[in-house]
């Protein structure tokens, strides 16, 4: 069996002479999500989406067609490993071996584990259309793990990383997940971008937060309540609290 990761590693690599190895990746995310979009595939490329196209011409404007060919090649790879390796995380493994290099923490839990984990929380569920989160996705290993499990659920990512939810996004659609992948962030709500995956057909849809599933309005917190002065029988001084 070819090893798929070798060769997109190799690929990619073709780039850094000319170009910011961290920058092609994230070209290489931005010019997959805009090919897969949605428009592009139900008209079988006959119509465009406007705003998408002038996203993917902003993106490859700086790239000479060999360079592009070599994106085009390294998107080949991935969906050569998807058929070899369904549910597996090339984008994420490159994205910790050569661009983060552990930078920040940016570690994503090994595939195993994620295996171990989805088994532990999904594996007796054969049922469908249920709604698998995680609110730190990454590059959305943990929910191809559960995809392994049952693949016929809906499944949602969101992450603080515009890279991560790129790479989430991308591996949803090659490995036919339906569901959403929010960049977001999770605590504090905020948010950024997202896009729904093999929603009302196949393809990627940009959305905002409106059309979101994922997002909602922060909740507010309620305002101290001031504290009441507890009447005493006897007069206390008005800096002291009254316990009894």
């Amino acid at each position: 069996m070819t090893n798929h990761y070798d060769q997109f590693v190799k690929t990619l690599h073709k780039l850094e002479y000319k170009h910011d190895l961290s920058k092609a990746f994230n070209d290489l995310l931005t010019v997959g999500i805009c090919s897969f979009h949605r428009t592009n595939i139900q008209t079988q490329l006959q119509e465009q989406d406007e705003a998408n196209e002038t996203l993917y011409m902003n993106t490859i404007k700086s790239y000479k067609r060999d360079d592009l060919n070599i994106l085009a090649e390294a998107l080949g790879v991935l969906q050569l490993n998807v058929l070899d390796n369904p549910y597996s995380d090339i984008l994420g493994e490159f994205f910790m071996q050569h661009i983060t290099k552990g930078q920040n923490g940016q570690y994503f839990t090994p595939e195993h584990v994620c295996d171990m984990m989805a088994l532990i929380q999904c594996g007796n569920d054969q049922s469908e259309r249920n709604r698998i989160f995680d609110p730190a996705c990454g590059s959305g290993r943990m929910l191809l793990s559960a995809a392994k499990q049952n693949h016929k659920n809906y499944f949602f990512g969101a992450d603080n990383s515009e890279t991560c939810a790129k790479m989430a996004t991308l591996n949803f659609f090659l490995n036919g997940l339906s569901g959403e992948v929010a960049w977001m962030n999770s605590l504090s709500m905020e948010w950024y971008g997202g896009w729904h995956i093999n929603t009302k057909g196949i393809g990627i849809i940009p959305i905002n937060k409106e059309q979101s599933q994922i997002w909602g309005e922060a909740p507010k917190m309620p305002k101290p309540r001031p504290i009441d002065k507890v009447k005493s029988h006897n007069e206390q001084p008005s800096h002291q609290l009254s316990l009894f």
